[in-house]
């Protein structure tokens, strides 16, 4: 996986574990709360997208 697409998955997951960490603290949220999780969702996105292109990329020569 390029490096890109794992940095996009730690700072999706990073801001997933602060939305989870708030609704465990009892804040209610929903998915156009802000800052959280509103900012999460579409960097979570670009890391799906990155991953689809690294498995369909054709397949290096050698």
């Amino acid at each position: 996986m390029p490096v890109p697409v794992r940095a996009l998955g730690g700072v999706a997951a990073l801001l997933f574990a602060a939305t989870a960490l708030q609704v465990f603290a009892g804040r209610s949220l929903t998915p156009l709360s802000e800052p959280l999780p509103f900012f999460a969702y579409p960097v979570f996105v670009l890391t799906l997208f990155g991953w689809a292109w690294w498995c369909r990329r054709p397949a290096p020569r050698t």
